[in-house]
């Protein structure tokens, strides 16, 4: 990693650090099958993955449950595939600030709205996704396991370099399934 990146990681971890603990939120355990709205942090990396969130999208429609997602494209033009629908949103590299804080329309949109549980399907590691879900107001958010995640999600699940996009959802999706569904709050 360059100085530069260094910088820029050190100045967004600042942001966070410093912005996060003002988010006032009611975090609560909250099974697949009691969820009403679902929201979905992703980064766009082909067509193959466009194609699993719309599936996973339409899985949660189908059980009555509303779904939006937002999804990362690392470039400025955006593929031919990746179509914008009423529950599936993008934002790219043009709506990022110098140290990596997205900034548009549809992003504040996200963070503003109140989902029972917030899913971020980010593989890797990136800030602009840490902020969205950090920023939200989701009463239970869901990532990938690591130390930069702790003080952002309530439920992590540790995998590998090696796991794919699908082997994560299905992860997500059984664990989801299976958790408390008494609606505990995390406090007690």
């Amino acid at each position: 990693m360059s100085i530069i990146e260094t910088i820029k990681e050190f100045v967004g971890k600042q942001y966070l650090a410093k912005n996060l603990p003002k988010i006032q939120r009611q975090r609560k355990i909250i099974n697949i099958d009691e969820a009403k709205n679902i929201g979905i942090i992703y980064t766009l990396e082909n067509e193959q993955t466009y194609i699993q969130i719309t599936q996973l999208i339409k899985t949660f429609q189908d059980k009555q449950i509303t779904a939006k997602a937002i999804g990362f494209f690392n470039g400025n033009i955006r593929p031919m595939y990746a179509i914008e629908r009423l529950s599936l949103d993008f934002y790219d590299t043009k709506d990022l600030n110098w140290y990596g804080k997205p900034s548009s329309t549809y992003v504040n949109d996200f963070i503003k709205a109140e989902f029972d549980i917030l899913i971020d399907l980010s593989l890797k590691e990136n800030f602009h996704s840490k902020y969205i879900g950090g920023s939200s107001k989701a009463r239970f958010k869901v990532g990938k396991g690591g130390d930069f995640n702790t003080k952002y999600y309530d439920l992590m699940i540790d995998i590998n370099n090696k796991t794919t996009l699908d082997e994560f959802i299905s992860l997500l999706l059984h664990y989801l399934s299976i958790i408390n569904n008494k609606n505990q709050n995390i406090n007690d």
